[in-house]
């Protein structure tokens, strides 16, 4: 039996087994078993599958460990691939933003659907003529020079440590969010837990374990996503996808327009959101006569304290009075970057109320330029990330050649599709839901996954009477991008094992792309600085234990950072992207196509598109801004995800000045002949 029909058998065996448990899951809610039992089913059963995947898959031997021998089919290569592309961004985040962003959001699927187009063509099969481990492999090799490519190596191990950690910090963000939620622990708590999955793939097995949990990981993406989405539209469509508007039947997309039109000049919603406005102004008037604001607030609130204190409180009263003290601002500076947040948070919120299926075009008909370049930009940096991506780059010495990895590229750009021709949809139908089931209820009739959702951290659904009016108006509705997809089906009263159903596929999001970040760590540390750098003479057995190592020590201080929560899911996702295209896509390129690429350009390359966007990252985050009482900076009126669009050719310059101007120009011949020669003639 061949080993692609035996994987085919394997696979269809656990897709199979998998439709089982979501029968299952519907037969113990249908009698009655509690929804924290059905929560601890979807998470312990999925998880039990990828450990069983992972222990059957340990190995110490090294090329099984760093690149699986070799020896992945192609279709399996894309499918895996899919999996470790398809983070919880893409899983959970994309429809969220959708939601609140509408049509300009799609720059996100169209960034990175563009972008596997460019792997295809551009980076997959030529890389895949060398017996590689890493990037930093190809880089050195490329931009060997008199040192023999160790200065372009150790830039390179920075870059990718940097870019992995980033991007891996929101993967363990959305595991702790999922397991918090539907195990009923802490959101700490939920970090650590899904740490043990994270690494019980990745760490006794390396890229063998985690292409074939990534398989099985896509499987239930795929699965769960399909699931929900014809679910939720037989539903809330009553078994058709339409609605009734004055009268007549009308479409979905037909049926929010007008939802929209009937909010946005509705007294209530505008009420709602003059009211933010002033809560933003009242922060900014705060902001502006620190540090006497800071002072009076303080001094006002010790003396309630006091107060509490000696008027014969009662132990509650008081206690509530000493948190109130305790939760504010320590000092002025303190001040300014909480009362900086607040008053980001009531702006967000007044332009949250944006029309769903918006263009680019103003209100005067006219072309929005501001928005078109925004668009564009976002799209262009999140094409070139995509092409740099280091754990992506990783999956192209999977496969026995190169032919297969540019048809493991076209499996997985198909896999992708799928999930994002889903996304839009489910957007669409999530506020079809939120409106039919949110929008004019009474606060008296809120239902209790507000509060459910409300106790794994603060701020992810909040539901607040603003005006005063006992009815819930649109903008006084606070729920995250990150969970609206796990949400939606509770908003709609629709069984609760759906719900458990799409967090099963955002956990297996999250953890193939942990894993795949992990292990590109892990290999930069271990192969690209420890074995290449510091210690040339070291065995394989070693090289193996100390990317273990080097992979513990990652995902431990991730999940340490992690459960600090740093920031949005799909903000962390896009500034990994930006790192990777202003730093690697031009180096890379280049190395292939161009060969007056010196090793002085790539050096001038990687280190002007590191630094150039990580200042960009850095100057456009509002919180990073306020720990230095610095306001955040617009570059072009454009967010720093889109900061690309001027950092990737400000590297690429970079690139050509410093090869014209010095440095040898036949550094690698040798590798240039074998990039445009037959695959049989490719080697080194």
């Amino acid at each position: 039996m061949s080993f692609t029909l035996s994987l085919t058998r394997f696979f269809s065996v656990l897709t199979f087994g998998f439709l089982v448990c979501i029968a299952g899951a519907a037969i113990m809610e249908d009698y009655g078993i509690g929804r924290q039992w059905i929560g601890y089913f979807f998470i312990f059963v999925t998880l039990g599958a990828y450990a069983v995947i992972g222990l059957l898959s340990r190995t110490s031997d090294m090329h099984e460990y760093f690149v699986a021998s070799r020896t992945v089919p192609s279709v399996y290569n894309g499918m895996a691939t899919a999996a470790d592309w398809m983070s919880a961004a893409s899983f959970l985040g994309v429809a969220g933003t959708l939601f609140y962003s509408g049509f300009e959001a799609l720059a996100l699927l169209v960034g990175w659907t563009g972008g596997f187009v460019l792997i295809a063509l551009l980076i997959a099969p030529y890389l895949r003529k060398f017996a590689f481990f890493s990037v930093g492999d190809f880089l050195a090799t490329r931009y060997a020079g008199p040192d023999k490519g160790r200065a372009v190596r150790l830039i390179c191990v920075l870059v990718t440590v940097s870019i992995s950690f980033v991007y891996v910090i929101a993967q363990i963000y959305a595991v702790g969010l999922i397991t918090s939620r539907f195990a009923g622990v802490e959101f700490g708590i939920g970090v650590f837990f899904g740490l043990a999955g994270i690494l019980v793939c990745s760490f006794l097995g390396g890229m063998r374990a985690v292409t074939w949990t990534a398989v099985a990981q896509y499987i239930v993406m795929i699965v769960a996503m399909m699931v929900s989405v014809v679910a939720l539209i037989g539903f809330t469509g009553k078994g058709d996808t339409e609605r009734f508007v004055d009268g007549g039947p009308t479409s979905f997309p037909e049926y929010v327009r007008a939802q929209e039109r009937k909010f946005f000049a509705d007294p209530a919603e505008a009420e709602v959101r003059s009211a933010y406005l002033r809560e933003a102004d009242r922060y900014q008037l705060l902001i502006d006569t620190l540090p006497s604001s800071w002072a009076e607030g303080y001094e006002a609130r010790r003396k309630n304290l006091e107060l509490a204190r000696y008027d014969g409180s009662t132990f509650q009263e008081i206690k509530a009075a000493e948190r109130v003290l305790t939760s504010y601002p320590k000092d002025p500076q303190d001040a300014k970057r909480k009362w900086s947040q607040e008053k980001q948070r009531y702006l967000d919120k007044v332009r949250a109320s944006v029309p769903h299926f918006g263009s680019i075009k103003d209100d005067s008909g006219l072309s929005n330029t501001g928005a078109l370049l925004s668009f564009l930009a976002v799209a262009f940096t999140l094409m070139c990330g995509t092409v740099a991506l280091p754990h992506i780059i990783m999956r192209f010495y999977t496969t026995p050649n190169a032919s297969q990895t540019r048809w493991s590229v076209v499996f997985a750009l198909g896999c992708i599709l799928v999930i994002y021709l889903a996304s839009p949809w489910l957007s669409v139908i999530a506020k079809v839901v939120v409106y039919e089931n949110l929008v004019g209820l009474s606060y008296n009739e809120i239902p209790n996954w507000i509060a459910a959702w409300s106790r794994v951290t603060p701020g992810l659904a909040t539901l607040q009477d603003v005006n005063q009016d006992g009815v819930v108006q649109f903008a006084e509705i606070g729920l995250s991008p990150d969970i609206l997809v796990l949400i939606t089906p509770e908003i709609a009263g629709m069984p609760f094992f759906l719900s458990g159903l799409i967090a099963a596929g955002g956990l297996a999001a999250a953890l193939s792309t942990a894993d795949g970040l992990l292990l590109a760590i892990a290999g930069s540390l271990s192969h690209d600085l420890y074995y290449r750098v510091l210690d040339p003479e070291a065995t394989a057995q070693r090289r193996v234990t100390m990317s273990k190592i080097a992979l513990l020590s990652a995902a431990l201080m991730a999940a340490w950072i992690t459960s600090l929560q740093p920031g949005n899911i799909v903000v962390l996702v896009g500034s990994a992207f930006a790192l990777a295209a202003s730093s690697l896509f031009v180096p890379l390129v280049a190395g292939i196509f161009w060969s007056g690429a010196t090793r002085r350009g790539a050096l001038w390359a990687m280190g002007t598109g590191f630094l150039s966007s990580s200042l960009c990252l850095a100057l456009t985050n509002s919180s990073f801004m306020a720990l230095f009482n610095l306001d955040a900076v617009q570059i072009g009126g454009l967010s720093g995800v889109a900061s690309g669009v001027f950092t990737i050719p400000l590297s690429a310059l970079a690139m050509v000045v410093a090869s014209l101007l010095g440095g040898r120009k036949d550094e690698a011949p040798a590798v240039m002949r074998v990039l445009r020669l037959p695959e049989s003639e490719g080697k080194l």
